[in-house]
């Protein structure tokens, strides 16, 4: 797969940089098809603090993973156990449903809801059938899935839609926006699209900052090259506000999740507290955790000059600022001013090329 992996110089969050070396991780891109794994470089963008696998999976790589009928019959998790995608998707009804409780609060009347990487449409059922409900879904396994929910399903790419519905109230990224090769151009796009007064729901970004990954370092049980981008809450906010989009609610969903649990928050902090205190990054994943994702919901305003580049640069690398020395604290994280972290992960790319 090596030779499928694509390099990309400028930040996918912010489209800017510079962009700077800092772990490597170990991870497979399919354990269904090879349980062998294989080392992954971390990149940070020194603009806006965005975490980035690269080099990444290309967009025929993720055409190939992502159309694959049997993704939505089984998976693996973190810790390598058999889970039914579907089901698991079901449990996380009652996360789902506070999401679409909160964005119906502040919707129109009427018009369109644009699910972009829809799966099997729970999300967007959730939405009252006096919206048009539509379903941009590329897997036919899991189109299919949303069709029998009564979604009208588009079978396309999110990347080759050419124009917005009418009406656009809403569109939603339902964890999926991190799956995509260039998040920066998709989130760009669908976001000149909402007119003043719309909104965007983006669920389930992997957060870098959160405490399980700082602990653990490459540990982290999110790390993933098909999680291609983790930015921090302080560059999504901020790349939102560039397009004139005001955050309105933002969540830490744990406890609505098939994971959270009283036992298992406990286990967690056992798990967290014993990698803390050894130092030590090598082992099992790190648990789940609160905070480990971070979801949101913003609101496009109806008067909005946008900011300038200037002035979104500078509000990117003041929110970044200080936060690099936060990031996993069992060490040192060498950053993009040390040239030998630089000169060993171009060799680790030049060897994967």
């Amino acid at each position: 797969m090596a030779q499928e992996l694509t390099h990309t110089p400028v930040c996918r969050w912010c489209g800017k940089g510079p962009l700077g070396f800092r772990f490597t991780f170990d991870a497979c891109l399919d354990r269904r098809r090879s349980p062998l794994k294989e080392t992954f470089v971390m990149e940070w963008c020194a603009s806006c603090g965005a975490f980035q696998v690269n080099p990444h999976p290309g967009e025929e790589l993720s055409r190939v993973f992502f159309s694959r009928p049997d993704l939505y019959l089984s998976s693996l998790d973190p810790e390598g156990r058999e889970v039914d995608p579907v089901d698991r998707a079901e449990q996380r009804h009652q996360e789902y449903q506070g999401y679409a409780r909160t964005a119906l609060s502040l919707m129109p009347e009427n018009g369109a809801v644009l699910d972009l990487g829809a799966g099997t449409g729970l999300m967007l059922s959730l939405f009252p059938e006096r919206y048009r409900r539509i379903a941009v879904e590329p897997n036919p396994e899991a189109a299919s899935k949303a069709r029998a929910r009564g979604l009208e399903v588009s079978e396309l790419w999110a990347e080759d839609l050419d124009k917005p519905p009418e009406r656009l109230a809403l569109a939603v990224f339902n964890q999926s926006l991190d799956h995509f090769v260039r998040p920066d151009i998709i989130l760009g796009r669908i976001l000149n699209w909402i007119p003043p007064g719309g909104l965007v729901l983006i669920t389930g970004l992997v957060n870098p900052l959160s405490v399980a990954a700082r602990i653990t370092g490459p540990m982290f049980r999110l790390w993933h090259p098909f999680h291609q981008v983790y930015p921090p809450r302080d560059a999504v906010t901020a790349r939102l506000a560039s397009f004139g989009f005001e955050t309105v609610a933002v969540w830490r969903p744990y406890f609505r999740t098939p994971y959270g649990s009283i036992p298992a928050l406990l286990k967690g902090a056992f798990t967290l507290s014993k990698a803390f205190v050894l130092r030590s990054r090598q082992g099992t994943p790190s648990p789940p955790w609160p905070g480990n994702t971070l979801s949101y919901l913003a609101r496009k305003a109806l008067v909005f000059k946008p900011l300038s580049a200037l002035e979104t640069r500078e509000a990117s690398v003041k929110a970044a600022r200080g936060k690099a020395g936060l990031i996993a604290p069992l060490g040192r994280v060498p950053g993009p001013e040390s040239p030998s972290d630089a000169a060993r992960a171009e060799a680790l790319r030049l060897r994967r090329a």
